[in-house]
C-alpha cells in the first residue's frame, strides 16, 4: 500500500512547505516507518526527551536505523546525522535551537508547536522543503490557533488540501519551508 492509497490521506496544507495532519496518538509510529522508508533522510522533532527516546526505540524496534539527540549540551549527534548512513534523526526542540540548523529532505513534527514563534523557529533550525505536523486529538486546539494565523499564507493560491503522496513527492524539491509573515508586529502603547 503507498501512501497515497492509505485513507484519510489528506492533510492541511497551512503555508509553502507546512501541513497538519490530524492522526490518532497511536497511528504516528506507523506513519513514521513508511516515511522512513520513502525519504532518503528524515528528521522527526519531539516536544520532549522522553518522547525523543520513546520514538526512536519504536522506529528502532520497526528495524529502521535511527540516531536520537536529546542532550542539548552535545552538538555532536546533529553533525554525526549528516556524516553517518543513519536516515532517520529523532531530537527534540530544544537540541535543534541549541544545535541547529540542520538539514532534511523532510521533518515530521510529532506534535504541534507550542505556538507560532517556536513553530517559525523549528523550520529555521531543521531546513527542510516539507514539514508535517501531527496533530493529535489533545493538540487541536493549539492546531486551530496556529492555523488562524497562517490562514492566509497560501503561496501561489495553491489548494488548502493535498494527497500525502503529493507531500512525500515534494521532498525532492530544493525550496525550504518558510512562512511568509514570521515576524509579529505589535503596537507600541504610550
Amino acid at each position: 500500500m503507498t501512501l497515497a492509497e492509505t485513507p484519510s490521506s489528506t492533510v492541511h496544507r497551512v503555508h509553502p512547505g507546512g501541513f497538519f495532519w490530524n492522526v490518532e496518538r497511536a497511528e504516528r509510529a506507523a506513519h513514521l516507518v513508511r516515511f522512513a522508508a520513502q525519504t532518503d533522510k528524515l528528521a522527526v522533532v519531539a516536544n520532549t526527551a522522553r518522547e525523543a527516546v520513546d520514538y526512536a526505540e519504536r522506529l528502532t524496534l520497526s528495524g529502521v536505523p535511527v540516531l536520537t539527540a536529546v542532550d542539548v549540551s552535545s552538538p555532536s549527534a546533529l553533525s554525526a546525522y549528516h556524516d553517518d548512513s543513519t536516515n532517520v534523526l529523532v531530537t527534540t526542540h530544544e537540541v535543534l535551537l541549541a544545535h541547529g540548523p540542520t538539514t532534511a529532505p523532510m521533518t515530521v513534527h510529532l506534535r504541534s508547536a507550542l505556538s507560532v514563534r517556536d513553530y517559525t523557529k523549528r523550520l529555521d533550525a531543521v531546513q527542510s522543503p516539507v514539514h508535517l505536523s501531527f496533530v493529535i486529538p489533545e493538540d487541536q486546539k493549539r492546531a486551530a490557533s496556529l492555523l488562524s494565523h497562517f490562514g492566509n499564507d497560501h503561496g501561489h493560491g495553491e489548494p488548502n488540501a493535498v494527497p500525502l503522496g503529493d507531500v512525500i513527492d515534494l521532498t525532492d524539491g530544493n525550496e525550504i519551508a518558510m512562512v511568509s509573515h514570521a515576524r509579529r508586529r505589535f503596537p507600541l502603547g504610550r
